[in-house]
């Protein structure tokens, strides 16, 4: 069981933080900051030590696990603000699929039969890896906040990720993206894949991902129709049709429930 309680970032002692905080609070107030208990034992570092929920309803809240430590605090905080600035001042928004009308069968047979796919996994990689090729940086360089524990995370999932013997193709995709963010921050991606085969889904999506957002960055922020218009041309390459998703960029009164970032 875990419990959840308000925190103070004050209580950090970063004017850095702060700053990014006020700054984003300004395009979203009331955006809570709470600290993750975990009485079953401390959440792994090597998955997600962070998250942000509450898009859906304009009440977003940060939440981070208590075992990190104030560095690692400082940096997982202002990752998920980086996120949600990206979603409230520039309306880069994450994407969910759209729930076909009732009464259309054919939709609605396609729909459920593609329930077997990680949908979950792979919507929410796309956004996290274009906000993350901006927020990294941006975070850098407009706060002096280095991302290390998310570089330090995503070489740590993705050694984990390569192994993984799942077969649905929205799996593969997602990770064929994480493999894209991999090689921009990292590189020598096929390292660390070399005993490690992977499917043609993967080859394609990273392929794809980087046709799409290779030039994202803090330079070069797209505009929230550029934005969305390269993420359906992404999902479009790999076989979907852009008229399956839908779009939620932060807009107050949206009801369109998004994927959460991380």
């Amino acid at each position: 069981m875990c419990s959840v309680k308000p925190f103070d970032i004050a209580s950090l002692g970063s004017e850095d933080l702060t700053r990014l905080f006020n700054e984003t609070n300004s395009y979203m107030q009331n955006i809570r900051i709470e600290v993750v208990a975990n009485s079953g034992g401390s959440p792994s570092k090597e998955e997600h030590p962070a998250t942000t929920i509450g898009l859906a309803i304009g009440n977003p809240a940060v939440q981070f696990a208590d075992s990190l430590d104030k560095g690692e605090r400082i940096e997982a905080i202002a990752h998920e603000l980086g996120h949600l600035l990206l979603v409230y001042r520039f309306g880069l928004g994450v994407i969910g699929r759209r729930i076909p009308r009732y009464g259309n069968r054919e939709d609605i047979f396609k729909y459920f039969m593609s329930m077997r796919g990680d949908w979950v996994y792979l919507l929410g990689q796309i956004a996290n890896t274009a906000h993350h090729l901006i927020l990294v940086d941006y975070l850098k360089e407009e706060y002096g906040i280095e991302d290390s524990l998310h570089i330090y995370l995503l070489h740590q999932n993705f050694c984990v990720a390569v192994n993984d013997n799942t077969r649905d193709k929205e799996s593969q995709y997602g990770k064929g993206i994480v493999a894209f963010e991999y090689e921009k921050f990292i590189g020598n991606v096929n390292r660390v894949i070399n005993n490690y085969p992977q499917t043609e889904f993967f080859w394609k999506a990273y392929h794809v991902a980087q046709k799409h957002f290779g030039q994202y960055s803090f330079q070069s922020i797209p505009t929230r129709s550029s934005y969305e218009e390269d993420i359906l041309s992404f999902l479009e390459g790999l076989d979907y049709q852009r008229e399956d998703f839908l779009f939620f960029s932060g807009e107050m009164g949206d009801s369109k429930k998004p994927k959460k970032i991380t």
